[in-house]
């Protein structure tokens, strides 16, 4: 706790008493003997305009308590639309971790992919392991991202600022049956890497659809550079997966065979692991035999995939919490100023209501006339409710995820919520009013 936060809170909340506390007796010091002795006594201390003033002080309170709860409504909506979005590949039972080779006796691509190579036989005869895998992005992963630009081969050639580009991650062969990412067309990487299979990349459905439309990736080369003169073949198209950005777009992403690809990726690899079971209890095993290659090689960023998910789903929940927070103590505030509001207008009017209930009027009749003055002033604080959110959700765009800063449903059930809690709260003044003795009431008087 930041003693100068706590500190300004407490300075903020006393001064915030002190200046309302002192506009009733400011207010009290104005009042004009002749009219007061006019509006009927003490039962009428503070007059219509008091009164109408408290009245537009629980509209003010219940006009903000919707804009939250609107707001509050729009993430929640978002969220769980984020917390549903398809991965691409089902998350369950999928372990994750990564691997920093160092040493000298790691520095060239093919020392490096023979410890891979050698984890990866380990780990497939772990009986708790289905399928193992290498990449040098794990899905779902914030951070390093490798972007790079390229050229279509038989295309003009076009300058490299005006080059399309693409994300690019070096994976082994297992690694979409691993995951569950679906070949959409052609095939994957061959099982081993031979002078007739070098040279191959797959594509994911955003590139095919971006560097491609309406042809037929397979079988169509790109280069890198300029001193790339053979290029990269086509050979397959995956299904797209999300990056951490859950609610973006998938973007362009290539894939190369980490047996082809040189020592910027393979000095920092992670292992995607799916087990039969709960991938947390496999934790040991697994690091175990990245050990018994190399003992002296650091594994870290272990989690499983659903942690991850969490991970991307924080930023998100963190705003749902705090605007929720808000609008659940601004809905109980609302509820006590209705009550205390029309409580006090109960009383004011004791004298009225015991004339009307001597005239005739039925227990129903006066419960009805409390609860409608709530309902009225709910309805004004809907109306301005509902302007206020219309203008000041749009700032919340950016926040949401699959729906409108106007959609429909929230701006339709979160004024009928307040209007329950207004009723609610009216309840018990309604009831009390209800029960007033006509003789003890004209008495008071």
């Amino acid at each position: 706790m930041d003693l100068r936060i706590l500190g300004f809170t407490f300075g903020l909340t006393l001064l915030t008493g002190l200046v309302f506390g002192m506009a009733p007796a400011v207010t009290a010091t104005g009042v004009s003997i002749h009219e007061a002795l006019k509006t009927g006594g003490p039962m009428h201390s503070g007059g219509r305009a008091a009164a109408r003033l408290r009245q537009m002080l629980v509209v003010a309170e219940l006009s903000v308590s919707l804009v939250l709860l609107i707001g509050a409504g729009l993430l929640a909506r978002s969220f769980v639309k984020l917390a549903h979005t398809d991965l691409g590949f089902p998350p369950e039972n999928l372990l994750t971790m990564r691997v920093n080779l160092v040493g000298s006796h790691y520095a060239t691509a093919e020392s490096q992919t023979g410890f891979y190579d050698e984890v990866l036989q380990r780990l497939r005869q772990l009986p708790m392991v289905r399928w193992a895998a290498v990449a040098s992005e794990i899905p779902l992963e914030e951070g390093w991202l490798n972007i790079t630009s390229f050229q279509v081969a038989g295309r003009v050639p076009v300058p490299r600022a005006q080059q399309p580009q693409a994300r690019i991650t070096a994976v082994s062969r297992d690694f979409f049956q691993t995951l569950g990412v679906p070949l959409r067309s052609g095939r994957i990487f061959d099982l081993q890497v031979n002078h007739a299979s070098a040279g191959k990349i797959i594509v994911n459905e955003a590139f095919a659809r971006r560097i491609f439309p309406g042809e037929n990736p397979l079988g169509q080369r790109i280069t890198f550079g300029q001193d790339d003169r053979s290029g990269w073949t086509i050979i397959g198209v995956v299904g797209n997966i999300r990056g951490s950005a859950l609610g973006a777009e998938p973007t362009p992403l290539i894939y190369r065979c980490n047996c082809e690809t040189d020592n910027s990726f393979l000095t920092r690899m992670g292992f995607v692991i799916r087990t039969n079971g709960d991938p947390r209890a496999a934790i040991r095993a697994v690091e175990g035999q990245v050990y018994a290659v190399d003992r002296n090689q650091p594994v870290f960023d272990v989690k499983t995939m659903e942690e991850r998910l969490a991970a991307s789903l924080a930023p998100q929940r963190f705003h749902l919490v705090l605007i929720g927070t808000f609008a659940g103590i601004a809905l109980v505030l609302s509820a006590l100023g209705v009550y205390g509001v029309l409580s006090y207008l109960v009383t004011r009017r004791t004298r009225e209501i015991g004339i009307r209930i001597a005239m005739g009027a039925q227990a129903g009749e006066v419960r009805r006339l409390v609860v409608g003055e709530s309902i009225a002033l709910t309805a004004l604080a809907v109306l301005a409710g509902l302007a206020g959110a219309w203008g000041l959700t749009r700032y919340l765009q950016s926040m949401l995820y699959g729906v409108t800063a106007l959609d429909g449903a929230t701006f339709a059930v979160m004024p009928a919520v307040l209007l329950v809690l207004a009723i609610a709260a009216s309840v018990a003044p309604a009831w009390r009013a209800s029960r007033i003795d006509p003789m003890e009431a004209l008495r008071e008087e």
